[in-house]
Formats: structure tokens, sequence, C-alpha cells
């Protein structure tokens, strides 16, 4: 069959979630003729899930993810669209190990909609239903994607890529080498489907049952005070292992995990895990889904059935797809390691800050997290830097990651994929082809201090050490 041509771009970004969506702008804005495509019939990725959007602030409520990303998260507030958040004293709480102080939740609708509202005013063309197949190389220079749509395959030139799929697929298609799941057995972080329920008093079933986890800063008269919470069900558990027996008796659903942006509506639930699945892996991937509609469906109604507050809810969806935590990641110039993380290295090509926690769930079913040898929290709740080496694919030219695939060590990815680190990694991905383009040299050769200096003129954190005369947003007050 023929493929049909499209017009070259000088930056065509791959994957239209967090990290794609900020990648294009910033491509776009620095002078590049940018084109995102995505495989669904939506952009926002997880943030269209109705997940909240961790990694904005360290863990000592230090504002380090700013630029475009921000600039999002302020634009949302103005619309009602996003809230901060604020989580209380854990060992008041009985919580788990988890030390962020910090977190976004957003409405998914309104994500949706800004994103592509800032994408058309940075000139981005947006082509949806677009699903990468192959890859276009003349030696080892990427040219090129091939993408299956509605109109039969594409063959979209560009000068610049940036894979933002999540999965690495632009960059294993091209042959670059990765890693996927921890070593020695590969087994990657597990699966969870979200859902939405409706008709949920949560203030019962908080006040009756549960842990309230994290409050909104200045809500609106309309938004749930209960932004983020988790509900133990451990009075329930010899009726989780009668409804839920293949699920190891019922440790799945020790907890509800969820958010719930509007009085009424929740989305749960992060306990819902679907273990030792490959997303790479159609069949597999195939599998995960349908267990997690099952389960998903399942758990709403014991909930309705045993837990006060939710007498009156009902299943209203489940997510357009299931949340994958940890697929590839490719092997780039440098790989950000778990020491890194941990003890908050300084690296001279920083592009971004990260300062979540090591968030590794269990592989198994259990709803509990894993700790790894060093532990989950990084040194002084502080921030590490992620260098623009780790962007950069061994091997093949003229192509950038963003997102979760980035090159970075199992455990050091586990801290790094949530959505807002994603969301600064994009800016600098896209920044860094524009410049490239526009100085005439490979990506992998590009003078990471002008990078850098763009970026801090943009509204990018890279650090104390960076910040003279920058103009900080200041952190909300509590």
């Amino acid at each position: 069959m023929a493929l049909h041509v499209w017009p070259k771009s000088d930056v065509l970004v791959a994957g239209g979630g967090p990290a794609g969506i900020i990648a294009a702008i910033a491509a776009a804005r620095n002078g590049a003729k940018t084109l995102l495509v995505e495989r669904y019939a939506f952009l926002g990725g997880e943030a269209a899930t109705g997940l909240n959007i961790h990694g904005f602030h360290s863990n000592s409520e230090q504002h380090i993810v700013r630029g475009i990303p921000w600039e999002m998260i302020e634009r949302l507030k103005q619309m009602g669209g996003a809230a901060e958040l604020r989580f209380p004293d854990y060992q008041k709480q009985r919580m788990a190990i988890s030390p962020s102080k910090r977190d976004i939740a957003i409405d998914r609708e309104a994500f949706q909609y800004l994103a592509l509202q800032m994408l058309e005013e940075a000139g981005v063309q947006v082509l949806l239903h677009a699903f990468v197949s192959d890859v276009v190389m003349e030696g080892d220079t990427l040219t090129g994607l091939v993408v299956e749509t509605k109109s039969g395959r594409v063959m979209l030139p560009a000068d610049r890529v940036v894979d933002a799929t999540g999965d690495g697929d632009v960059a294993a298609r091209a042959g670059v080498p990765f890693e996927k799941g921890r070593r020695p057995d590969e087994v990657m972080q597990p699966m969870t489907l979200m859902f939405t329920m409706g008709g949920v008093d949560l203030d019962r079933a908080v006040d009756t049952v549960g842990i309230r986890r994290a409050l909104a800063i200045d809500p609106l008269p309309w938004q749930s005070k209960y932004m983020h919470f988790t509900l133990l069900l451990e009075q329930w558990t010899e009726e989780l292992r009668a409804a839920f027996p293949e699920l190891m008796g019922g440790r799945l659903i020790g907890a509800f995990t969820g958010n719930s942006f509007r009085k009424g509506i929740i989305n749960g639930s992060t306990t819902t895990h679907i273990g030792r699945v490959d997303g790479t892996d159609a069949e597999q991937l195939s599998r995960a889904e349908v267990e997690g509609r099952k389960l998903a469906f399942r758990l709403a109604q014991f909930m309705r059935q045993h837990v006060p507050g939710f007498e009156d809810s009902y299943l209203l969806s489940t997510a357009p797809h299931i949340g994958v935590r940890e697929t590839r990641r490719i092997i780039g110039e440098y790989q950000l390691t778990y020491e890194d993380v941990i003890e908050t290295h300084q690296q001279e090509d920083v592009v971004a800050l990260g300062g979540f926690w090591v968030d590794i769930h269990h592989y198994e079913r259990g709803s509990e997290s894993y700790v790894p040898s060093k532990g989950v929290t990084i040194k002084d709740n502080g921030a590490y830097d992620i260098p623009y080496r780790c962007l950069v694919p061994k091997g093949v030219e003229n192509l950038l990651m963003a997102g979760r695939c980035i090159s970075a060590a199992h455990e050091a990815q586990a801290s790094a994929r949530v959505m807002g680190i994603c969301m600064g990694i994009g800016q600098a991905a896209g920044t860094a082809l524009a410049l490239s383009l526009r100085a005439g040299v490979s990506p992998r050769r590009m003078d990471v201090r002008l990078l850098q200096d763009t970026l801090l003129q943009q509204g990018t954190f890279l650090g104390s050490r960076f910040a003279a005369g920058e103009a900080k947003p200041p952190v909300p007050s509590t």
C-alpha cells in the first residue's frame, strides 16, 4: 500500500500525554513548526484518567517544576480546573511510607480543553487516531515516523522527533537499546485501571471509615475538600476475601485510594494492582485491560454494599486506558541512578528537577509499596537533577526522549515517572530540539548551557545555583 506523505515538520512529538503536550508547546514557542501525534482520540494521557498530578514540589514543599507546566496549572486554577493540595502529618494518620507534602488535583476535562487551547495558541498541529507503527531511518538518523490512521498508513517526515510515548515505542523501533523492570527478572511495576463513581458521600465515609489524606488549599465552594484520600477497609477483610478470592485473599484491596475533585464524585482506586504484566506486549496488555474493568465494576459494587457513604453510589465510568507505571527505559548517554535520586546528586547538564519519593508499587498483587535497599526518601527532602544526557538515546540521531521512558534505573524511574516531573522533562526536550535545529547541530551536540539559559528565561527552575536574577513563582501560603 502506498504511503501518504505529509508535509515535513521541524519537530514531531509522538505521544499526547503531559510530557508530549509540554514538549510540543515548548518546541513551537521556540520557533519550530511542530506536529503532535497521539494514538487515542484525546490528549492528556494519565491526566485524562482522573489522576492527581504529582511532582511539582519536593517533599520539603519547594516549588521545583515551573515554566510551561506551572503556567498550565495556573491557567487551570483560574478556570476552576485545578487545586493545590497539602498532605497532613502522616505519622498522625497511620499512613504508609509516602512522604509527599504537596499535590495538584485537576479537572480532567478542563486539562484536556486547556491542552488543546495552549497547543493551538502555540501553532502546534495535532493529529489524533495516529498510532506509531514504524520509523524512517537514514543510517543512524531518524527522519520521520510511519503512523496508522483512518486514512491509511501515513509517513510523517521531520527534522527532529520527541519520543513521549511513555513506552519508548519510537526509540525501540529505531533500534535504541532499553531495559525493563527490576534486575534480574525484569518484573515491572503493576498496572492500575482508574474508575469514577458518583453519588458518594465522602464526608461520611471519611468520618466513619478511613483516613483523610490530603486537603485542598482554598477549595472553591463546589469542590470536594478531600482531593486525595485513603479509606481503610480492614474491617471488611473477610468479605473482601469472599468477594475477591483470586486476589491473594483480599490483600489487593486493603484500602481504597482515590481523589475527589467535585463533591459526590470520586476517582479510584490506585490499590487495584494488576501485576506481572508487560505493557509492550499486546496480548498481556489486553488481558490487563479486561481484568482491570472487571475489577472496577466488582469493587464499585463492593463499596456500595459495605462502606458507609457509598450506599447511593454508582459506577460512572472506567478510564479510557489502563494506567501503566513502567515499561521500557531507554539507554541514553547517561542513566539516572537510584543514588542520584536519593542523594540529590547535581549534574552539570541539568535540564529538569525531580523531588518525588521513590514510589514502587509492590510487584505482586498486594496494595502495599515496595521499599528498596536504601529506602524511598530523598535526602533532606530535597531535589535531584535530571541531566540532558538522560534524554539523549544511544546510537540514534535527531531523537530525544520525554516522560517516563528516559534513561533511568528502575528505582530512579519510580520517582521521575510522575506527571509533574515528566512535564518538566517535556519542556526541556521540546526546547532542545527547536534550539538544535536553529543552530544546525545534532541534539546530541547541543550547547547545554544555551539550553539551560533558554529554559531559565522561560521560567524553568534548575536549582538555586542557577537562580540568580530569576523571578521565582511563590509557593502558595498554607
